[in-house]
């Protein structure tokens, strides 16, 4: 038998590591996905209105990973928002807003919370993109230079730069989490290390939070009025960067997070309706069971680049099953790794030919 693999074989085989088939990096369920949290100068009817129509907005961007404007276009598409809301509450801030004459009036936050299912038809008649509630946790180093010395910011501080970052994560559907810069990872890396934003250091010592991405950013305060820095975002050994001049310290953060946002987005939101051209071909081991039959197919029909997942065969433990699939097969491989319900046969999916639709995997038992 012929042991020689094929050079795209052995890229294909690349690729499958490089998309972490063989290690699952860290993933959280967002449950605010279908809320969000806005300032309402008041709390009578108009008011309300506004401040659903605001939420909605900020649910729709969480659920497709886009920035959405409420401008009147958008908002016209929309119509009443209250139709989907489910609960509301009021409570109170330290922030004001304008009213009609241009004078400040302490406002208060409203979170409401929607149905996902009428706000999941909505994003499709509006053709955006879904991204479904299980995310990638991104993993954030960002150090501040001031008045010539460097500080990197670690968990379980209180001050306003962590407060953005979570503010910023949470309404945009975000898992952030911070080091904690303890000895251990005092040792593994510097700051000088995260000032040059060196991807080799950053990327070791991030090993131990096993993040399914690494943001890392570094900032100074230029004047009263202008903070400048640079983000750098590693997503399985890619490198995608962006330089930023900001306002105030809370934007300078928001640019880092819309980074990584918009290119974890760009890997798992599907745009439903776009169906393959060509069907894929589930070949499932190790489905010992009818409860692990019916658990499988359940699970598969629930994951959003999955329209439908029809049974074609049973052989003792292999369930082989017809999908089609909305967005890429790429985009439904990188979900199935994020999901870690199921484990590729990596060595089996490499000899398939070039262009197959045929995929292997190995159903995981959860105790």
């Amino acid at each position: 038998m012929d042991q020689t693999v094929k050079p795209w074989c052995a890229l294909l085989l690349w690729g499958m590591l490089a998309l972490g088939w063989q290690s699952s990096a860290r993933a959280e369920l967002v449950d605010t996905l279908y809320s969000a949290e806005v300032l309402v100068p008041g709390q009578d009817a108009e008011f309300r209105t506004q401040g659903m129509q605001q939420a909605l907005v900020q649910v729709l961007g969480k659920l497709s990973g886009g920035q959405l404007t409420a401008d009147d276009a958008l908002l016209g598409r929309i119509g009443d928002a209250g139709r989907f809301a489910r609960t509301f509450a009021y409570r109170d801030s330290d922030r004001t807003l304008p009213n009609e004459q241009g004078e400040a009036i302490p406002a208060s936050w409203m979170r409401v919370s929607f149905d996902p299912a009428g706000v999941t038809r909505l994003a499709r008649e509006l053709d955006l993109p879904i991204w479904g509630a299980n995310r990638p946790s991104v993993l954030v180093w960002l150090v501040e230079e001031s008045r010539g010395k460097r500080r990197i910011v670690a968990s379980g501080g209180t001050e306003p730069v962590i407060e953005a970052l979570s503010a910023a994560g949470e309404s945009r559907g975000l898992p952030l989490m911070l080091p904690l810069m303890d000895i251990d990872d005092r040792t593994a890396i510097s700051d000088t290390d995260l000032w040059g934003l060196f991807a080799e250091p950053i990327s070791e010592a991030s090993q131990r939070y096993n993040p399914g991405a690494i943001l890392a950013g570094r900032y100074y305060r230029a004047s009263a009025t202008q903070w400048v820095g640079r983000w750098m975002m590693i997503l399985r050994g890619e490198r995608v960067s962006l330089d930023v001049k900001a306002s105030s310290e809370a934007e300078l953060v928001e640019r880092g997070v819309d980074l990584a946002v918009r290119e974890l987005a760009s890997r798992y939101a599907v745009r439903l309706g776009e169906a393959s051209e060509i069907p894929a071909r589930l070949v499932l081991g190790g489905v010992k069971s009818v409860e692990a039959y019916a658990q499988a197919i359940d699970y598969l029909q629930k994951l959003t680049a999955v329209r439908s997942a029809k049974p074609m065969e049973v052989r003792g433990d292999q369930l082989t099953l017809h999908l089609t699939i909305d967005g890429s097969l790429q985009q439904l491989q990188e979900v199935i790794a994020l999901e870690q319900q199921m484990l590729p046969e990596v060595e089996r999916n490499a000899e398939e030919p070039q262009g197959s639709r045929s995929l292997y995997y190995q159903w995981q038992v959860r105790p």
